[in-house]
């Protein structure tokens, strides 16, 4: 995806959620349809699309049930679940005797936008570093982690940090190694969704599959949250989240 196609889908992102938030669209209201808010937004049917998953994997919106499976709408309840704790899958498969792996497939500096910026603590003007990768062990998929870095703590990221062999595959070493910044505590956010086409593909499973998401907000020593991440795990994957 291009640079200002992915600017593209970040703003109609943000206006579709201005919608929502205004009370143009009520809860358990169904949204127009995909050709229609293109046209509405002069927009192709492939950034909406893109849009969509996005709010749908933030929880604001969800796929309507059973078919047409096209249909999205704003969620009657709010399910999240607060848990603390902490989570590595590097860490994980390495104690288990487990080959971690891992692969990038998105990395892009973008604004931040209002949801971000409030569970982050960032202006309006900062800017997020992007990094999505793939989670393997043994080379079976088992998760997508999206992490969202705060660009003003992190000069000099780049993506070859966080694809070594090992230990050095993950975040948090690299965060303290490399920037100086130890994690402390997080706070999780817990639901589950169904999987949107793309990360379906990616995850080797059926578009609409249900997998467990976690969107966490790590924390330094001195309180400062200086990372968020969202998690696709597959369910089945073996491994199990403390809390």
């Amino acid at each position: 995806m291009s640079r200002d196609k992915e600017a593209d889908v970040n703003k109609y992102f943000t206006e579709i959620e201005k919608l929502i938030q205004s009370g143009e669209y009520k809860p358990g209201q169904k949204l127009p349809s995909v050709q229609k808010l293109a046209e509405k937004f002069n927009a192709s049917v492939e950034e909406i699309e893109d849009a969509l998953s996005e709010l749908i994997y933030e929880g604001v919106l969800e796929r309507v049930r059973p078919l047409p499976e096209e249909a999205v709408c704003i969620p009657a309840n709010q399910l999240w679940g607060t848990l603390g704790g902490s989570h590595s899958i590097t860490k994980e498969a390495k104690n288990r005797g487990e080959e971690p792996g891992v692969e990038i497939i998105n990395w892009k500096l973008v604004d931040s936008w209002p949801q971000i910026a409030e569970r982050l603590k960032l202006d309006t003007d900062d800017k997020i570093q992007i990094m999505e990768r793939l989670r393997t062990v043994n080379e079976t998929p088992v998760a997508i982690e999206v992490s969202y870095f705060p660009a003003k703590y992190y000069p000099g990221i780049t993506p070859d940090l966080f694809t070594e062999k090992g230990s050095g595959q993950s975040s948090f070493k690299v965060m303290e190694e490399k920037f100086g910044l130890k994690s402390a505590t997080a706070q999780d956010e817990l639901t589950v969704v169904c999987l949107e086409r793309r990360e379906a593909q990616y995850l080797k499973v059926e578009y609409g599959t249900p997998v467990l998401q976690r969107f966490r907000v790590t924390y330094s020593d001195r309180g400062i949250p200086i990372k968020a991440s969202r998690a696709l795990w597959l369910f089945r994957a073996g491994y199990q989240m403390e809390v």
